[in-house]
């Protein structure tokens, strides 16, 4: 009778009970962090990219989006946003009639980067967008009469650091516009390595 009052080993068995239960929340906290970062990372990049492109003064060319992108795709690098990311960069003018009164919105210019192969869900360049703009239904933005306005759609097909298994299988999107300031002509230039919404690379 002696055996059923030895509880010499009742602690090794409840630690190792408890073990797995742990470990699984252990994980879930941790993908969760990351799911969370990774969703700050996107916001990032949408809100430096329009703010590079509206910035850059006078003129704008192939060159200097090119060049904006890919230094602004490096901010993603911990979570391999090259790869598996999609910056696209619409050019918004507004279509005045005679009178100069706002008729219409279109995408004047459109250039891409990354190599998730996703399309913008607002059409591609030339495509008319009606007098409200550009955006989700309740949050568009549109160009004044004198005005442009980028409009920056960022994708990104979430890595996760363990398994899709804990969280499931994400895409994260975020969304930023903002008028062009101090440049009047707003035609890409020629000039530099282009970005086109054809390519899907890294």
């Amino acid at each position: 009778m002696a055996i059923l009052g030895d509880r010499s080993g009742i602690a090794l068995t409840e630690f190792a009970l408890a073990l797995p239960i742990f470990v699984g929340l252990t994980m879930v906290g941790m993908e969760t962090v990351n799911l969370a970062y990774a969703s700050q990372k996107v916001g990032d990049v949408a809100t430096l990219t329009t703010d590079q492109i509206a910035r850059i003064r006078i003129g704008i060319s192939e060159g200097d989006i090119t060049e904006s992108l890919n230094g602004i795709k490096d901010i993603g690098s911990t979570m391999g946003f090259a790869a598996n990311g999609r910056i696209i960069v619409s050019s918004v003018q507004p279509v005045l009639d005679s009178a100069g009164t706002v008729t219409n919105q279109r995408i004047r210019w459109q250039r891409c980067s990354g190599a998730l192969a996703v399309a913008s869900s607002y059409g591609a360049a030339g495509a008319s967008l009606g007098v409200a703009g550009i955006g989700p239904s309740g949050r568009k933005i549109a160009a004044g009469p004198n005005d442009e306005v980028i409009f920056v759609e960022v994708v990104y097909a979430y890595q996760p650091l363990i398994s899709n298994s804990f969280l499931g299988a994400r895409t994260l999107r975020s969304i930023t516009g903002m008028t062009v300031r101090e440049r009047k002509v707003n035609d890409v230039q020629s000039t530099g390595t282009a970005s086109p919404c054809t390519q899907f690379s890294a």
